[in-house]
C-alpha cells in the first residue's frame, strides 16, 4: 500500500522486492503470471546480493523489501530514502493468514515472520528513516502522510486526503487489508 502512496506522489514502482540475497520481480496486478508467481515465489526470484540488486533502482523508482537492520545494510542504503512500515503482532498474524489464502502458499513459519519483524524495528531509530504504521495508511492518518511528503522533500503538499484515498483504491500485489 505504501508503494501506491509513493506512486501517487510521482515515484515509479516496477514491483521490485528486495532481500539480502535476491530480488523478485512480480508481474502487474491482474495478470495471469502474477497468480503463479505469488503461489511459487521462487519463479519470480533472481539470486543477487543486495548490493548488486539495488543497482536496478533508478532515480525516482521505488523498491520494497523486508530488510532486517544491519549496519552493512544501512551503509548500502545510505543514498536511498528509507521508509519503515510496522504492524503490531496481532495484525501481522491476521495479515499472514489473509496472504496465505490469497497467494495459496503453504502456511508461513509465524515465529520466523515475527522474529524478522522484530529485527526490522531497529531501523525506526536510525537517522534518515521515516516510520509509518500500516494503520497510519489504512486509517488515513493525514498528519503522517503530510510528514511523509516532507521527509521525501515534497514541500508543495499534495492533498493528503485525496492522495491516501487514491492509494487505497488502487490495486496492489500485497494489499490485503
Amino acid at each position: 500500500m505504501c508503494a501506491n502512496i509513493l506512486k501517487e506522489l510521482g515515484f515509479y514502482f516496477h514491483n521490485n522486492h528486495f532481500s539480502e540475497k535476491h530480488f523478485a520481480i512480480y508481474p502487474p496486478v491482474g495478470s495471469p503470471e502474477l497468480v503463479e508467481k505469488l503461489q511459487h515465489p521462487h519463479k519470480a526470484k533472481v539470486r543477487y546480493p543486495l548490493r548488486m540488486s539495488l543497482q536496478r533502482l533508478k532515480s525516482g523508482q521505488v523498491g520494497v523489501g523486508h530488510l532486517v537492520y544491519k549496519h552493512d545494510t544501512e551503509k548500502l542504503l545510505r543514498k536511498f530514502y528509507k521508509i519503515v512500515l510496522t504492524r503490531d503482532k496481532e495484525d501481522i498474524i491476521a495479515s499472514m493468514d489473509r496472504w496465505q489464502k490469497l497467494s495459496k502458499r503453504a502456511p508461513a513459519n509465524l515465529d520466523a515472520v515475527l522474529e524478522t519483524a522484530d529485527r526490522i524495528l531497529p531501523w525506526i531509530s536510525r537517522e534518515g528513516v521515516f516510520h509509518m504504521t500500516f494503520n497510519d495508511m489504512k486509517n488515513m492518518n493525514l498528519d503522517k502522510i503530510n510528514k511523509l511528503q516532507s521527509f521525501l522533500g515534497i514541500y508543495h503538499r499534495l492533498g493528503s486526503e485525496t492522495l491516501i484515498k487514491r492509494a487505497l483504491a488502487e490495486p496492489s500485489i500485497t494489499k490485503v487489508i
